[in-house]
Formats: C-alpha cells, sequence, structure tokens
C-alpha cells in the first residue's frame, strides 16, 4: 500500500490521500461513482486549504487545567463561576459588553455611517461567498449612494448574486453580504445549519434601527418550535420585545435612529447551534430538526428550560453526539454517477461554501449570539483539560481574538487621550 497524507473536510471526517499520485481514497459507496471524482476531488483540496488557512489560523486556546499544582491558584473557582451562567437567562449587558473605552469611541463616530460600519466589523460576521475588505462595509451615504466608488465591483456582483435559488445556504450568505455593504433589508435568516450566524445577522439587523429586524428578535423566541432557530421558547421575553416594539421603540433609538447598545436593553440569547469554528457539523440544519422532532414528541427536554435537570440535560447531550455521528454529510463518499450535472456540481460548491462558514466562524463564536455549552457538558469538557478560557462568553467583544487590532489600537489610543479607564 502507498504512503498517505490526510485531508480534511468541513465537518470534521477525515481522508486519506495517496501520496504519489494525490488520489483521495474515498469510503466504498453501494452505487457506481467516478464521473465526478476529478472535480469533486478539487473540490475537497480546496475546502482542506481553506480550513488551513482560516484568518483565524493562529488563534491559540487557553486551557484551564483542573489539577491542583502545590504552590499554584486552583482554576476550580473560575470554572464554576463560569459553569453557572448557563443555568439562567444570560444578564443583561453581560455576554461580549460593551467596555467603557470601545462605548466612548463609538459615541465618538459622527455620521451614521461609521457607526453602521463599526457594529458590522464588531459582530465578526465576514462574507464566505466573496471577499468583502472592512473599508467596503456600509459604503453608502443617508441617500443610498456610494461614498467610495472604488468598491463598485463588490456591489454589483453581490446585487447580481442576491435572490439566487442555488440552495437557502447561498441565499443566506448572499443576503449578509447586502447587509454588511450597508442593505439594512436584507434578509440572511433563511434556515438552514448555521443558527448562530443567522441570530447575529438578525441582532445587527436591530441595532441598525431596522424596526421588523427588532419584532423578529421577538418572534424568534415566541414559538414552542422556536428551537428550530436554534432559539428557546421565552414568551415572557417576547412579550418584553413586543411591548417594547409596539409602544417605547422611538425612545431607544439614537440620534441616527440606532439602537448599538440593543445588547443592555434586551441582552442576548443562547443559541444552541452544532456548527463551530472550523467545523460546519450541520450545514442544512438536518440535526437540529431531529432534536426539535424528540423535543417536540416529550423524548427530550430542551436543557435551557428552568426545569431542566442534570439527567435530562445530559440525555440531551447524548442525542446530540448521535446526531453528529448519524446525520453527518457524507462529504467523504465519492458523488454517485446517477446524480445529474447541477445536483453534481451544487454539492461540489456546498462543501467548498462550508469550509468557508467553517473557517470565518469566531473561535470565540459572535458577541450578540454566544453559544450554550450544557453545565454537565462544560465539566466534562473542563475535567479532560481541554475547556478553552477563552470560549467564556463574558468576554468583552473588543477582547476578542477576530477584533481587528488596528481598531482596537485606535480605541484604546482614543481611551488614553481622553482619560477613560476600565
Amino acid at each position: 500500500m502507498s504512503e498517505t497524507y490526510e485531508i480534511y473536510t468541513p465537518n470534521g471526517l477525515i481522508l486519506d490521500v495517496e501520496k504519489d499520485t494525490n488520489k483521495i481514497i474515498f469510503k466504498k459507496n453501494v452505487k457506481p461513482t467516478g464521473n465526478y471524482t476529478q472535480e469533486y476531488s478539487k473540490a475537497l483540496f480546496k475546502a482542506d486549504h481553506i480550513l488551513r488557512t482560516s484568518p483565524y489560523i493562529d488563534y491559540k486556546p487557553q486551557y484551564l487545567d483542573p489539577e491542583f499544582h502545590t504552590g499554584q491558584k486552583s482554576t476550580l473557582l473560575e470554572f464554576k463561576d463560569w459553569q453557572k451562567i448557563y443555568l439562567k437567562d444570560p444578564v443583561k449587558g453581560a455576554i461580549a459588553p460593551w467596555t467603557k473605552a470601545e462605548k466612548a469611541y463609538y459615541k465618538s463616530l459622527k455620521t451614521k455611517r461609521e457607526r453602521c460600519k463599526y457594529l458590522a466589523i464588531r459582530s465578526g460576521l465576514r462574507s464566505a461567498v466573496i471577499d468583502i475588505p472592512y473599508d467596503a462595509y456600509c459604503n453608502v451615504d443617508e441617500k443610498g449612494r456610494l461614498v467610495n466608488e472604488e468598491y463598485m465591483d463588490i456591489y454589483d456582483e453581490v446585487s447580481s448574486h442576491r435572490g439566487t435559488l442555488k440552495s437557502y445556504s447561498f441565499f443566506n450568505e448572499w443576503e449578509l453580504a447586502a447587509l454588511l455593504l450597508g442593505d439594512m433589508k436584507a434578509s440572511p435568516t433563511a434556515a438552514v445549519g448555521f443558527k448562530t450566524r443567522q441570530q447575529q445577522a438578525l441582532f445587527l439587523q436591530a441595532q441598525f434601527g431596522d424596526k421588523n429586524a427588532f419584532k423578529s428578535l421577538g418572534l424568534a423566541v415566541l414559538c414552542s418550535n422556536s428551537f428550530i432557530t436554534g432559539q428557546h421558547w421565552n414568551q415572557i421575553r417576547a412579550k418584553m420585545i413586543y411591548d417594547l416594539h409596539d409602544y417605547y421603540y422611538e425612545s431607544l433609538l439614537d440620534e441616527f435612529g440606532m439602537i448599538p447598545f440593543l445588547d443592555e436593553i434586551i441582552g442576548a440569547d443562547w443559541t444552541i447551534d452544532l456548527n463551530t469554528y472550523q467545523f460546519a457539523y450541520d450545514e442544512e440544519g438536518n440535526m437540529m430538526w431531529s432534536l426539535f422532532n424528540e423535543i417536540d414528541k416529550g423524548k427530550l427536554k430542551d436543557p435551557r428550560d428552568v426545569d431542566s435537570t442534570p439527567e435530562s440535560r445530559n440525555k440531551f447531550d447524548d442525542y446530540m453526539d448521535a446526531c453528529k455521528e448519524q446525520l453527518v454529510t457524507r462529504f467523504d463518499v465519492d458523488i454517485r454517477n446517477e446524480r445529474d450535472e447541477r445536483s453534481a456540481q451544487l454539492t461540489m460548491d456546498t462543501v467548498i461554501l462550508c469550509a468557508k462558514l467553517a473557517a470565518l466562524t469566531p473561535p470565540q463564536g459572535y458577541p450578540n449570539a454566544p453559544y450554550y455549552f450544557t453545565p454537565e457538558r462544560l465539566e466534562w469538557i473542563y475535567k479532560r483539560g481541554y475547556l478553552d478560557k477563552l470560549l467564556d462568553p463574558r468576554i468583552p467583544a473588543i477582547n476578542r481574538y477576530n477584533f481587528p487590532e488596528e481598531l482596537r489600537a485606535k480605541i484604546r489610543a482614543y481611551a488614553k487621550e481622553h482619560g477613560i479607564k476600565e
């Protein structure tokens, strides 16, 4: 047998590749393959390259050591303080909080466009279908005209692709690109697997001042099937948002018609999402549907329910792990000959899109759509020595790895100049 090396699919599956021929050794398929092998192999190699060259590839976890060492401070209290936040709804403004320096810098920005651009950068959202430099974010004036025409080609390309029926995932990504470019009416929230990404996009729209997006934050947690969007059924929270929307909305707006500090008004929701940095486990949302069906039948309990127990949460975690094993998309199996060319091409394009989404997901999550861990799962990870302390959702957005260093330096310089201390 010839020597091999490994490449990875976006959902963590491993493929062996022959070193001398660069031929991928696919898992066996019960039906004939070969018609698409060459092109599909190119897509898998490209996906592997995308994952290995993520803009966050230099991120270094900081693991909490569960062992007690003589002369050193135990990490147990630090862990327990983190663990307990998952037993209740997040406190308003406690998740990825605004520091005094960051808030002061934001308020120093003199135009709506500058503030929208800042919020878009802060959100951690990056386009997976077209490269958009930060300078092109929200590059339109109050009348919708381009401020810097250098980026006209980007706007034209996004405009030409919006409304694509290629798949819901591609539809979302072109809509998200439009939102980042300044179209506050874009709608990147079709039902696919990347739940935290959709929730962060909706939150960003609401911050921009889109009243419908603000109301949709309530709708997302109102229904008994809200779990499909990764959210938790919460009628009390929904009523609060609806009341603010119906009776107090105008009082929430700043001088530019925006609500930048929305997290301090309504807080941020825990979002269940099987996709994480570098791993697109559930690109279509099938696993979330399976989890929801089990909850709907009464076989599982949403772990965020106030009457959940360690036993019910462990059962949920076990089923979620089983979903990752049984419902995984078999990117490691060659495309069958019977597939038509359009279907086969969509599979190849989806592999690449999933790799980009996984590579562009911030390692520490999105500031306004924090991942949910059951307390039991968090402890299981901690006791095995690979709980990354940087995943604590209470870390300020400005201090996160994906926050641009150049912008962080500007904020710190502004704070120093004006004597602002944290």
